[in-house]
Parts: C-alpha cells; structure tokens; sequence
C-alpha cells in the first residue's frame, strides 16, 4: 500500500485515551507531546478517554 503514514499510531491512541480520563491533562500540551492536531485527537479519543470509531478501527487494524 502506499500513501502517507498516519499520524496516529496505536500507541498514541492508547496514551491519549489514559491522559484525556485524567481532569488535569492539558489539551494542547497532549497534542504537542503526540505530534498531532486536536482534530486528529478528538477524532479517535473522547474528552472523558473513550475511544471513539476512528480509534477503534485504528487499533483493529493494528491488533488484527
């Protein structure tokens, strides 16, 4: 397959769902830390940390 790599990995995914279930992490601190936009976040991890359908598809992908 070719195209560009996704920014978002399985690991990333994994962290920002244990960061973001945390009321003192910082959105734009996490963002920076991981290299992305708070789109790409919040398009895979909800504000409380649950996973959400891109997230879910991502570590699918990756697990299967």
């Amino acid at each position: 397959m070719g195209g560009r790599p996704f920014k978002m990995t399985a690991a990333k995914v994994r962290l920002a769902m244990a960061a973001m279930g945390k009321p003192e992490t910082k959105v734009n601190e996490l963002c920076r830390e991981l290299g992305i936009t708070r789109q790409t976040l919040y398009r895979h991890v909800g504000p409380d940390g649950a996973l959400r359908k891109d997230g879910r598809k991502l570590l699918e992908r990756r697990n299967g």
